[in-house]
């Protein structure tokens, strides 16, 4: 039967021209759809529904004596659910069960559960999938991946489970940090763009940052004294070994310029003193340089770093100035034996 005709259907019973096996038909859904509901109502507020229904259906249709004569509270919910799905009861006079509606509207979804107060999504698509949080926020779910929180966030914090990968691009909101959690993991931001990797059977956790910084410690009852933990800034990343418990702050594999020069000038020098290159680089990347050689001080560069990685853009500079470059962690060491002035 498709839904046209069901309208139809249900037009009939409340006009009393349904055939008793049409009639049997509409009862048995009705009475399925009132026991799956989850009409939690005062008296005080059953009364109230009850007087609008009726004087709703005194208005619409035309019901039958004999079905008017036998409606308990329990009819009338039927009577009420049956009206609901036809479009004849006005808007809001059942509104707990307009929610429960919309909630199992959202489970019905692929991948979707909702239980009780908390919102659970599986990326089932083969493809990453975009979620929309109530606070604004944006989260990019890796396929296979599973999120799961609340429906409403509370004053003071949001907090939001991870399975898998996702990129957050966090709404900013001092008054409610964002939590993250990842089993042995907590991920803490106000407002920032960050990367999650924390799959079930993987030996690590990894976070890693795209703008903002992140705090990211050990989700156990510690002490702040004690807690295990790192703070991550852009091009920054973290790996935790679910093993050892040690948490490895690194940068990322190909570093983005988080400040792009205003002026192509800015990357491209003219016997340049070295530590003004460095300074404007450290600036583009949000990256620290350390120049470890005394040598190294009075060396200048002249070149175009416009559109080179950032690996290359050292190369390029420690090459000209009889130097290399180390990485540690997170912070690049220049040392050498200089350039001879």
């Amino acid at each position: 039967m498709s839904q046209h005709d069901f309208d139809i259907l249900l037009q009939k019973y409340l006009s009393g021209l349904c055939s008793p096996e049409e009639e049997k038909q509409v009862l048995d859904w009705s009475e399925t759809v009132f026991s799956n509901g989850k009409l939690t109502l005062t008296r005080s507020e059953q009364k109230t529904v009850e007087t609008r229904i009726w004087k709703r259906i005194g208005r619409s249709v035309m019901l039958r004596p004999s079905l008017i004569r036998r409606l308990s509270w329990a009819g009338i919910g039927i009577a009420a659910t049956i009206l609901l799905v036809s479009g004849l009861i006005f808007p809001g006079a059942l509104k707990h069960f307009g929610e429960d509606k919309a909630r199992n509207s959202v489970a019905a979804k692929p991948g979707v559960a909702v239980v009780r107060d908390y919102i659970e999504i599986k990326n089932t698509t083969g493809s990453n999938q975009a979620l929309s949080l109530e606070d604004g926020t944006v989260v990019t779910l890796t396929k296979e991946s599973s999120l799961k929180y609340p429906k409403h966030f509370d004053d003071k914090t949001r907090r939001v489970e991870l399975e898998g990968e996702a990129f957050f691009n966090v709404k900013r909101d001092i008054s409610r940090p964002f939590f993250v959690y990842t089993g042995e993991l907590v991920t803490q931001v106000l407002g920032t763009s960050f990367n999650v990797k924390s799959y079930e059977g993987s030996k690590t956790i990894e976070v890693q940052v795209l703008t903002g910084r992140v705090s990211v410690y050990e989700n156990k009852q510690k002490s702040p004294q004690n807690r295990n933990g790192v703070i991550l800034r852009p091009n920054q990343k973290m790996t935790f070994d679910k093993v050892s418990k040690k948490i490895v702050p690194e940068l990322v594999e190909v570093p983005a310029m988080v400040k792009i020069p205003e002026k192509k000038f800015e990357l491209a020098f003219e016997e340049a003193p070295l530590q003004n290159v460095l300074d404007a680089i450290q600036k583009a990347y949000g990256i620290e340089i350390v120049v470890e050689t005394p040598a190294l001080d009075n060396c200048t560069f002249t070149g175009d770093l416009n559109g080179l990685p950032l690996h290359t853009q050292l190369r390029f500079i420690c090459k000209s100035v009889n130097s290399g470059y180390e990485l540690r962690g997170t912070t690049f060491f220049i040392n050498g034996d200089g350039c001879n002035k």
